[in-house]
């Protein structure tokens, strides 16, 4: 009986330890498809995606990292990052050591300067991964190149700029006069922009009198007042004398209204008057008046 007893139990035993293995295997498998579906997802993915050990080795790269960063389909898993990139600053290894130490960086847009002379723009996020032992095993960094953005944005600013500019033509039309046309609502952007060309234009021509003509202008409120007097006193800081023309009867009435002081600011009816006040008074001008 206790041969009988003792052949069950080593027979059980071998079952359990069949259904272990058995166990095992299922473990091992559904951890390869694991680590499958997390290679492809990581090669995959439309990020520019990174893994690191704690010698900044590859431990991953995602498809568009390489493509970002022209690295074709050469090996990149157990090289070192600064053997691929040999010109990375010293403030970017700074930077990936205080990550491996469990800091989190990032910036949304900073230049890259290579080895060739030429200047990429990117954004980045780095922050470390840890082991199942609860260690930092080491970085992951997600960036995306933003050059061909980043120079869209400088164009489009240059454009802006140059449209300001257009939409506020300084005239010199005799010696010591510029005119200032305006049309179109007065914003602080645009203020601010008028008042840079025309203290430019000012100092370059050594003009005498500023004529601003606001023929053009629709309505004029507290905020348009308020800039068109910066650009006054910014131009009579500078020795010469603003002239203000082509201020309606509606618009005159706001300012009424506003209680808006012009005091010190020449005013004529139209553009014409006021040029002809600029030439007449000569290298000397008349003390402000309004007609």
């Amino acid at each position: 009986m206790n041969v009988i007893a003792e052949n069950e139990r080593l027979k059980q035993r071998i079952r359990e330890l069949e259904q272990a293995e058995e166990e095992r295997d299922r473990l091992q498998a559904a951890l390869r498809r694991s680590e499958e579906h997390v290679r492809l997802f990581v090669t995959y993915t439309p990020a520019a995606f990174a893994m690191f050990d704690r010698e900044m080795r590859y431990v991953m790269a995602s498809v568009r990292y390489r493509a970002d960063f022209g690295l074709g389909d050469q090996e990149l898993i157990g090289r070192s990052h600064y053997e691929i990139f040999p010109d990375v600053p010293e403030h970017w290894k700074a930077i990936h050591k205080r990550c491996l130490a469990g800091a989190s960086e990032g910036n949304d847009e900073e230049p890259f300067p290579r080895s060739d002379g030429h200047v990429e723009w990117g954004m980045w996020k780095i922050f470390p991964w840890y082991a199942a032992t609860g260690e930092i095993g080491g970085i992951m960094l997600f960036t995306e190149v933003i050059t061909k953005r980043k120079q869209l944005e400088d164009t489009l600013r240059m454009q802006a700029k140059t449209l300001l500019e257009l939409s506020a033509p300084i005239v010199p039309i005799s010696q010591g006069v510029l005119v200032l046309p305006l049309v179109g609502a007065l914003d602080s952007a645009r203020a601010e922009q008028m008042m840079e060309n025309l203290l430019a234009k000012v100092v370059e021509r050594q003009a005498r009198v500023a004529i601003i003509d606001v023929t053009g202008v629709p309505h004029i409120d507290t905020s348009s007042a308020n800039a068109l007097l910066q650009v006054a006193r910014a131009v009579r800081l500078l020795g010469a004398q603003v002239v203000l023309t082509g201020i309606r009867p509606e618009v005159s009435q706001a300012i009424v209204g506003l209680n808006i002081d012009l005091t010190g600011i020449v005013t004529r009816r139209d553009l014409q008057s006021g040029i002809a006040f600029a030439t007449a008074t000569g290298p000397a001008a008349s003390s402000p008046s309004v007609r």
